[in-house]
This record gives structure tokens, sequence and C-alpha cells, in this order.
């Protein structure tokens, strides 16, 4: 029989604790079975704390089973609380039946309370081995990101199905363990064309510098690159909602082939009190929203926002200020203007698979300017 206070009885509570929290390994198992079978005396207390177990677990979840082992922690004094020793007379008589059933009473007693302090160790042990489980179900932050370098564009298809092509300097990071479980999250610094997977349970919220840029299933493209003055949204079918990122409250709804271009940087306002002259500058977040319908270039029949992703480089009526930017992620140069005056020389062009050095010469046609070309870098004067 097995020594109630020995190491193997704690060695039989621990293994049996194992096995109802799926923890045991197959030598635990055989070893708990062997001390079964050499004591047969625990097999009706082993049955009996598995099936309370097999309840707790069926009514309740990790969270009241803690509650309940700290309940019944709380109020184990009372559970085994001696009661007050009874006074027997000398000259009382106690009958050969009367004791009999009184020592069987003491008897189940004792079972009682062994079986009720066998229990709280058993809840013990298993709360302290669902705590380690725990501690192993938050999903590990696996950050994937895809990466396009200036002079580069790249498909990529997400887990859920979803398409997506980013243009050149662009990145886009998403939780690869969370994502398309309750929503499809990614995070873009840069320009992408997205098609998505519909799914109306599951969301796709792409996030940016200055908004958030929700989805069910539809074709779209986002520019938010940080180095650039504007972000955009174009819808080119579906339905997407726009939310900004200091205006939580405000949601644009676009429509199939509009636009929505948002300022990036900070606009400046004078702080001014009456009668004095204003000195001192605020900076406020105060971005001017403008949403306006995509129309393709008549010349071109190019919808300029998306012509990127039919591998061409295309501006129209756009600064040479704003074009250096473009050029500089299309060809991975390092683009200069040294001559203030060029920058606001306004150029349309479209261009496919010709070199920054056949570019800048077609440009320099209608406005006059000389360029130099290093090897990272090129500078317009």
């Amino acid at each position: 029989m097995l020594d109630q206070n020995s190491s193997s009885q704690n060695q039989f509570w621990s293994l049996l604790s194992k096995k109802l929290s799926k923890e045991a390994t197959p030598e635990e198992l055989r070893e708990l079975q062997s001390i079964l079978l050499n004591n047969p005396e625990l097999h009706p207390q082993a049955d009996m704390l598995t099936e309370m177990w097999q309840q707790r677990v069926i009514n309740s979840n990790v969270g009241s089973d803690a509650a309940y082992m700290r309940h019944i922690m709380k109020h184990k004094d009372e559970f085994f609380l001696e009661e007050n020793p009874i006074e027997i007379n000398a000259d009382d008589v106690v009958s050969e039946t009367n004791s009999g059933f009184f020592n069987s009473l003491f008897s189940k007693r004792r079972l009682i309370i062994v079986t009720l302090l066998a229990f709280i160790m058993l809840i013990t042990t298993l709360y302290l081995f669902t705590q380690k489980n725990d501690t192993k179900l938050p999903a590990e932050q696996v950050i994937s990101s895809v990466v396009t370098k200036n002079g580069n564009r790249t498909k990529i298809v997400l887990p859920d199905g979803s398409q997506v092509w980013l243009n050149a300097g662009s990145n886009l990071d998403y939780n690869n363990s969370v994502f398309n479980k309750d929503l499809r999250e990614v995070t873009l610094n840069g320009e992408a064309y997205f098609d998505v997977t519909k799914n109306a349970d599951k969301p796709f919220i792409i996030h940016t510098k200055k908004m958030d840029v929700k989805v069910i299933g539809t074709v779209f493209n986002v520019r938010s690159y940080n180095d650039e003055k504007t972000a955009e949204a174009s819808l080119i079918r579906g339905s997407i909602e726009v939310t900004l990122k200091d205006r939580k409250d405000q949601k644009i709804v676009l429509k199939p082939n509009e636009k929505i271009s948002i300022p990036t940087q900070e606009a400046e306002t004078a702080l001014s009190r009456p009668g004095k002259t204003p000195t001192v500058k605020n900076t406020r977040s105060i971005p001017q929203i403008i949403v306006k319908e995509l129309k393709p270039n008549p010349v071109y029949n190019l919808i300029p926002e998306i012509a990127w992703t039919q591998n061409k480089l295309f501006f129209e009526n756009e600064s040479l200020e704003n074009i250096a930017p473009m050029m500089e992620k299309w060809f991975g140069k390092k683009v200069m203007i040294a001559n203030e005056a060029l920058k606001n020389i306004h150029y349309t062009g479209n261009f496919e698979n010709e070199t920054l050095e056949e570019v800048l010469s077609y440009l320099k046609l209608s406005k006059s300017f000389n360029f130099r070309l290093g090897n990272d870098n090129v500078v317009i004067y």
C-alpha cells in the first residue's frame, strides 16, 4: 500500500495532475498506471477527482478554475476544522455496535478530509500547469516584412489570397501569426496596388502614417511615402472606407473611380493676439481632404495613379520638384535639383523601358536644363 506521507504519494498526485492537464509524457503515464496497479485503494480517489476535473472543464474556463481553487484554499480551514472533543464519562457504556458505527463514521470523515486535501493538491497543481500553458497562448509577434528597394517593384500574395503589387521604395508589414484570423491588417509605407479577396467577416485594413483604409473585397491603390507631402488612396472598383489618424470620428467612403488626397505634413498657422503682430508659429494638423474623380489621360489612355502597375513611369502636369522623387524610386538613383528656378517647371511624360538618362534628355527638350550623371546620383542644374 502506498504510504500517504511518502514522496511516492506526491509523485502520484503530480502524475495525475499532468495526465488531466494533458502534460504527461508516455513514460509518466506508464508510471501512473503502475502506481495504480500496485495501490488499488487509490482508484476511487483518482476516478472521483478525474470526473470532478472533467466536469470543471466542461462547465468552466481556466479563469473560473483558478477562482475555484482560491475559494477552496480560502475555506480549507473550515473543511478541516476539528470539532470540539466529546467528553465521555467513565460511567458511559458504549456498545460494540455503537463503537463500530462511530469508527465507521470517523473513517468516512477521514476519507472525506483526505479526498478534499487531495483535490486541493490536484487543483493547485493543475492551476500551475494551466498558468504555464497560458504563458504560451499569446501569439508571437511574427512580423513578415516585404521590402522593395528603389528601382524595383514586386508582387506578393498574402495568406488570405489577396494580391499586392508593391511599388519601388515601399515596405509592407503584417503579423503572420494572427493575419486572417479575426482581422486582416497590414502596415504600408510607400505605394501598393491591392486586389483584396472578399471576406465580409474579416475586413482588410491598411494602416499608413496619415490614414487607415478599410475594405472587404475590392481593387484600389494606396500611396503613402513618409518623405512625400501627400498621401492618396485611389479606388478602382468596390468600396473602401478611409479614416484619418487625427480625425477618428470622421470616415470617408470612396466610390469606384474616386481618389482621396491628404497632406502628410502639418500646416503652419500663425498664432496672433489682438493688437500685436504674429510672432509665434503654432504647428497644427489640419489636413485639407480632397476627393476627386479618377480620370484617364486622353492622350495615353492611362489612369496616372495606377500607371506604375503597368510598368509605366507616368506623370501628368507635375512639377520637376515632384517628378524628382518619382525618378529616384523608379531608377534607384538620388535626384538632386541644384537650380531652384527649375523646381516649378511642369511636365507630362510616359516612359516604360527608357533609362534615366533618356528620360532627362526628353524632358530637357521642352524646358532646357543640364544634368550630370554619377554612379548613384544625378544633379539637375
